[in-house]
């Protein structure tokens, strides 16, 4: 029997599916049985993209009958327990059937590797040498049909939105890719970058995979990292980000970041925003402690950090690799029982 509450009929939560993969396997028909493979791919407007060798059996399967059946997951996580029966899977997966056609002539050859290309976060890099594009085989698999399955206990370990926290003056919120152009825009800034070791993002496909890495890790059942939106409650514009990186649990220790929009500066914002980290942090998290690095030369976020109670600990020579050169850092760190400026 079907369990109902475990399909997923969201158009956009099997999008996400099908664009957040990494990994395709394709089902084809091989006599009596089938024959599956696994496949990096590219996925545009319900068509995914295969690079393949020009000879060997799957391309030779596929000419004599083009239909098929594939399977994609995008999370897919064991879920551990003291008993062995409670033992559980964390899964989100489509399974779909379409018809393969191999591409003709070189740009339709070149179309689909960028879209491959773009799939896996590197949009730029498509400087195909010609040789070996016609020596390759482009597949093309057109999706008929298709469904999507979650587990049963997904709702229970995954709430997108459980770490969204409140201030007097601000909320933050976990990204969304919604947030998109809001984070591009603000790491164009030049008084951003200046002690950023990322850089200014070259297009906003490079901020785009960024953001991709924090909705993956919203996804995981134990989180490495959280990054927040940044907005102000009395108007609702977007101001910046921050997050915090987590350590194995045994330690307990956090590490926070943030960056504003300029024209936010100096009204108070980074400070009550790192405070509403640092008391997340011990409060909801229990954590032990909480860090944070800031370049030698950025006497604003010094300021920030020991408004907000933190403590220098300690100098870090040369860490920050910035714009070629490499920069001082210091270590700022405050202890759950150490007095807080709240």
């Amino acid at each position: 029997m079907k369990k109902t509450d475990q399909e997923i009929t969201d158009p956009a939560v099997i999008e996400e599916i099908l664009t957040g993969s990494s990994v395709c396997r394709i089902a084809m028909h091989d006599g009596e049985a089938p024959y599956v493979l696994p496949f990096n791919f590219g996925y545009r407007d319900r068509c995914i993209y295969i690079h393949s060798a020009a000879s060997g059996k799957k391309t030779d399967l596929l000419k004599q009958n083009g239909k098929v059946c594939f399977e994609m997951e995008l999370t897919a996580k064991i879920i551990r327990d003291t008993s062995p029966c409670k033992w559980s899977t964390l899964y989100r997966s489509v399974v779909g059937y379409g018809h393969v056609e191999i591409l003709k002539g070189t740009q339709a050859k070149l179309d689909a590797l960028e879209i491959i290309m773009s799939h896996y976060g590197a949009p730029d890099q498509t400087a195909f040498k010609a040789s070996q594009v016609r020596e390759l085989v482009v597949l093309k698999l057109t999706i008929d049909r298709l469904s999507g399955k979650q587990s049963g206990n997904w709702d229970s370990f995954i709430s997108y939105d459980r770490y969204n926290l409140e201030s007097d003056r601000l909320l933050l919120k976990e990204v969304t890719r919604d947030d998109l152009e809001h984070l591009h825009r603000l790491h164009t800034f030049p008084e951003v970058d200046e002690f950023n070791t990322l850089g200014i993002p070259a297009t906003i496909e490079s901020t785009r995979m960024l953001l991709e890495e924090a909705m993956a890790e919203k996804r995981e059942p134990v989180r490495k990292k959280i990054l927040w939106s940044i907005f102000l409650k009395s108007t609702g514009a977007y101001i910046g980000e921050a997050g915090m990186s987590l350590s194995a649990n045994r330690f307990r220790l956090g590490e926070v970041f943030y960056n504003l929009d300029p024209k936010y500066w100096g009204k108070g914002y980074a400070t009550e925003t790192v405070k509403r980290m640092i008391s997340f942090g011990f409060g909801e998290l229990k954590l032990h402690k909480v860090e944070a690095g800031v370049a030698t030369g950025n006497t604003r976020s010094v300021r920030v950090l020991e408004k907000a109670g933190m403590t220098r600990e300690g100098l870090r020579r040369k860490v920050l690799p910035i714009r070629g050169q490499w920069k001082d850092n210091y270590h700022y760190a405050i202890v759950e029982d150490d007095p807080r400026n709240d």
